[in-house]
């Protein structure tokens, strides 16, 4: 959870680096989430491409579980023991955008009862 958090965390903060062409999205009502999956999905593409077999060989007083061959990258080492792993870290993603989208809008919904609660608390604690 604490890793979905944190990728999630950095790709919504990477979202306008990552963002393209808006037209498409102009009269859809769920553009900004659509867009953030999306940014997600071209981030986690760029992830899954890191080259990390010369950086594990690097790795000095390390033993490396598993088959981590020079030329390797992120995708290569995740799929070789679940193929399905890449798919799995993608729809994590995409769920983890859409929970946060979820949330946003429940809170943004609760802003006016919030907002009297804590106008009443203000004058129950000043009395």
């Amino acid at each position: 959870m604490k890793y979905t958090l944190a990728v999630a965390t950095a790709l919504l903060l990477a979202t306008p680096a990552l963002a393209q062409d808006d037209d498409i999205w102009d009269d859809d009502p769920y553009a900004a989430q659509d867009e953030t999956v999306l940014a997600i999905d071209r981030f986690m593409g760029a992830l899954l491409d890191l080259p990390i077999g010369r950086l594990a060989r690097a790795m000095p007083d390390v033993e490396i579980e598993g088959d981590i061959r020079e030329s390797d990258t992120l995708r290569d080492v995740m799929v070789r023991d679940n193929p399905g792993a890449e798919e799995e870290l993608r729809g994590k993603a995409r769920m983890a955008t859409a929970l946060v989208g979820t949330m946003l809008s429940e809170v943004e919904a609760m802003l006016p009862a919030l907002e009297s609660w804590a106008e009443n608390l203000s004058r129950s604690v000043s009395d």
